[in-house]
């Protein structure tokens, strides 16, 4: 059924826009065979899998895509011991890398679901697309992909030379991109702005300002000894985690705004020893950074009165892997010309607070302010019901494209001045 102009919104119209819509299909097509394989971050082949089934659309582009290998990295298993991890590789293309108006846009290819996850199959559902990582990130990529194409095909060409782009597809996000930090920090300095394409809200709303997130995982050493001829020669380390893991879930509360999830207690082993090793994992959400010593200081006085107590020695890893992010200075910028471009778009973009984070906080750290929800309308992301709405695929990938072509041909402003512009040109590149 063809359209009427009275009811096709707004962001349908216009060739560039007519364009995108064409690409409805392919789009969620495209989703559907990238969702169908598992990327979930530990599952090293099925991220090369992804990322070499993303290369041929990436391809298309006048810039050479490159495949980057990322560092393993090292990680506290149950039993309180360091093991080295490979992660799979990351995608990187860079157009026009001297331009003097420079985007970076980026998002993870790794899903929360494991190789060996009951969810791995895609379904279609009315409106919405269901499956792994449809929402987070798939889809994001999607939109991603084809506002790129309708740059490059709208662009004038005498307009193109000063306006460049780089895209970074990263394996990791979901462990808090421990192995792709330095070419997030890379593409930070290279760059003015940055777009991510984290899933939006349901109903579209953006993400204003994100808490900030640490991981840390508390290795108790007891010692072992027969639970029956000499238990009062063992120093039980499940006991002493487990003491630890509920003082640290008494936090909860004592600051506003900050959470302590006791996530994991392991270790342990025959009902009849005494477990030498307990092993508890936190996750801790907070909204000021100046928070970070106090909890850090807090933390380590349970270990501490822990190990006066029961003989249990206990030692921290883990860090915090990303601050708060906040709506300030050119972020906000960005956030209300990505606000008003919808507006004209006939889209109604709200802003709203998250206690969760990304890649975007890391990247403001880093000095690049960025957007980061510029991916599909969905939802019950790390879940088994994951969904986005179909419709949101061309939605955002227009979205994305005006802001793009918006700033290159100065629609809209360029939101950094010509002096920090410059200083991007001479120290960034």
């Amino acid at each position: 059924m063809v359209e009427s102009m009275e009811t096709v919104p707004e962001y349908k119209k216009t060739e560039h826009r007519n364009w995108i819509n064409s690409q409805q299909d392919r789009m969620t097509s495209l989703v559907e065979k990238w969702a169908s394989i598992n990327s979930g971050t530990y599952h090293r082949i099925g991220v090369e899998s992804m990322v070499n089934t993303l290369l041929p659309e990436f391809s298309k582009f006048e810039a050479v895509p490159q495949i980057l290998e990322i560092p393993s990295i090292q990680q506290v298993n149950d039993r309180g011991e360091l093991q080295s991890i490979e992660l799979g590789p990351a995608l990187s293309v860079r157009c026009r890398p001297d331009a003097t108006k420079r985007v970076l846009l980026a998002i993870h290819t790794d899903t929360v679901y494991s190789v060996d996850s009951v969810f791995q199959a895609v379904k279609h559902d009315s409106n919405r697309l269901c499956g792994p990582g449809v929402a987070d990130a798939k889809g994001g990529i999607a939109i991603l992909l084809v506002a790129l194409e309708a740059l490059e095909r709208f662009l004038p060409q005498e307009l193109q030379e000063h306006f460049g782009w780089e895209v970074l597809l990263n394996p990791d996000e979901e462990i808090g991109s421990p192995g792709s930090a330095s070419l997030l920090q890379a593409a930070a300095s290279r760059n003015h702005v940055g777009l991510l394409f984290e899933p939006s809200l349901p109903d579209g709303s953006l993400v204003s300002q994100r808490k900030g997130s640490a991981n840390f995982e508390i290795v108790c050493r007891g010692k072992s000894a027969h639970a029956g001829r000499h238990f009062e020669d063992g120093r039980n380390a499940i006991a002493a985690a487990a003491s630890i893991a509920v003082q640290i879930h008494s936090l909860n509360g004592r600051w506003p705004g900050t959470t302590f999830n006791v996530a994991r207690v392991d270790g342990g082993g025959p009902l009849n020893m005494v477990p030498d090793v307990g092993v508890v994992g936190v996750n801790v959400r907070y909204s000021g950074q100046d928070q970070e010593a106090t909890i850090l200081h807090t933390l380590d006085g349970i270990l501490s009165e822990v190990s006066s107590s029961t003989g249990v020695e206990s030692e921290r890893f883990g860090e915090f892997t990303a601050p708060p992010k906040q709506a300030e200075g050119l972020t906000e910028t960005l956030l209300h010309q990505v606000v008003e471009t919808g507006t004209e778009l006939g889209l109604n973009l709200n802003l709203r607070p998250t206690g969760g984070v990304c890649d975007g906080n890391r990247l403001q750290r880093w000095g690049l302010p960025n957007v980061d929800t510029l991916g599909v309308r969905g939802g019950e992301i790390h879940s088994h019901d994951e969904f986005m709405i179909k419709e949101s695929l061309a939605e955002r990938a227009t979205l994305t494209a005006e802001l793009l072509l918006g700033w290159a041909t100065n629609k809209i402003p360029w939101p950094i001045s010509r002096t920090e512009a410059d200083y991007g040109s001479s120290e960034k590149s």
